[in-house]
């Protein structure tokens, strides 16, 4: 529940979502419509932005006691963790694939419901599957941290968010961007 309706709270506030920007602002930056530079910095704000509201957000949990002991947050937290860099890395590709064609998807619909059923499905599938999401993975260690998961900060960086960002950016630049692009948009080409 709490996935898909984060994504629809940021689409309908029109908020930024660093793993959707991962197609769209490539996008962007691939018709030109965009520098290199402002790509990066669009990347680089949304992506401590979405951070530092994530950490917010899971001591909010924490200190209302609204998740109750959330003893699924030390499990899932301890498992993302754990796992090897390259599984991490390709579940982060698959992420962010069903991500961003939710996003896509959503784009194309003009009503409420239309939007909340195109992010739906592919967000539950994801949560599902158990892929890696860097932002939500940004909330879920943490709090998991929180409630004593035996996780350093280093830890939580080296094996899960960096390969999990990588295969985020792969997966939303390569596996969405790159195939839309190609097929329907102006790729490399200045605007005049």
């Amino acid at each position: 529940f709490g996935l898909p309706f984060g994504l629809i709270m940021t689409l309908v506030s029109g908020a930024e979502l660093f793993t959707g920007n991962t197609a769209l602002v490539t996008a962007a930056w691939a018709e030109g419509k965009t520098s290199r530079k402002d790509l990066i910095k669009n990347w680089t704000a949304s992506y401590i932005g979405n951070f530092v509201g994530s950490l917010l957000l899971a001591y909010l949990a924490f200190k209302s006691g609204t998740l109750g002991d959330a003893p699924g947050a030390v499990k899932i937290a301890t498992a993302k963790c754990s796992a090897p860099w390259d599984v991490t890395f390709v579940r982060g590709i698959l992420c962010n694939w069903l991500v961003c064609m939710a996003v896509y998807m959503a784009s194309g619909c003009s009503s409420m419901i239309g939007k909340m059923t195109a992010v739906w499905f592919p967000i539950s599938a994801f949560v599902a599957l158990g892929l890696d999401h860097s932002i939500a993975n940004m909330f879920i260690i943490p709090l998991g941290m929180l409630r004593g998961a035996e996780i350093t900060v280093g830890q939580m960086f080296a094996k899960n968010l960096i390969p999990v960002t990588l295969g985020n950016i792969v997966g939303g630049a390569l596996c969405v961007m790159a195939p839309y692009g190609s097929a329907f948009g102006n790729w490399f080409k200045k605007e005049e």
